[in-house]
């Protein structure tokens, strides 16, 4: 059985989905940062990886890519630039195709340079957002299953 569509759904569709909004937003959110860190050549993307690898010390890459919600084809793009420019180092693991990956002193040295822009940045979204949404999206990064529990990035 074909459903008639109307004008009305396509307008509901085009100008209420939540799915799209959060798009808009993301990217929005995403050149603020991407703005500020454009002079150290690297993506806000990447310093969170930087930072989450600093953070923990040693990890593998399946382990950072499954916390950080990433699909491996992005996550490996991005480890790529980071080993290139001599920011991650990476090797086997011994265990099968997994890569250990270790923070080297320019990355750690990099990170204490963009702190301060990425800050400015992070509070300029904040702005953007308004307090109450990003409070909100802070609250409100969930696990997988739906719990209440909040992402555990450390």
């Amino acid at each position: 059985m074909e459903e008639h569509i109307t004008i009305q759904h396509l307008e509901d569709i085009t100008e209420n989905c939540l799915s799209a909004r959060l798009r808009l937003l993301t990217r929005r959110v995403n050149s603020i940062y991407d703005g500020a860190l454009r002079d150290f050549s690297i993506k806000a993307s990447q310093v969170g990886i930087l930072a989450m690898v600093a953070r923990r010390g040693e990890t593998n890459c399946k382990t950072l890519c499954c916390q950080m919600k990433m699909d491996s084809s992005t996550f490996s793009r991005s480890l790529a630039r980071l080993r290139k420019n001599g920011w991650l180092r990476s090797e086997a693991s011994g265990d099968g195709k997994i890569l250990k990956i270790t923070i080297t002193s320019e990355g750690r040295t990099l990170l204490g340079r963009v702190y301060p822009v990425w800050q400015k940045a992070q509070d300029e979204a904040f702005g953007f957002l308004g307090k109450e949404l990003a409070e909100g999206l802070h609250s409100g990064a969930l696990q997988e299953d739906g719990s209440d529990e909040p992402l555990d990035w450390g």
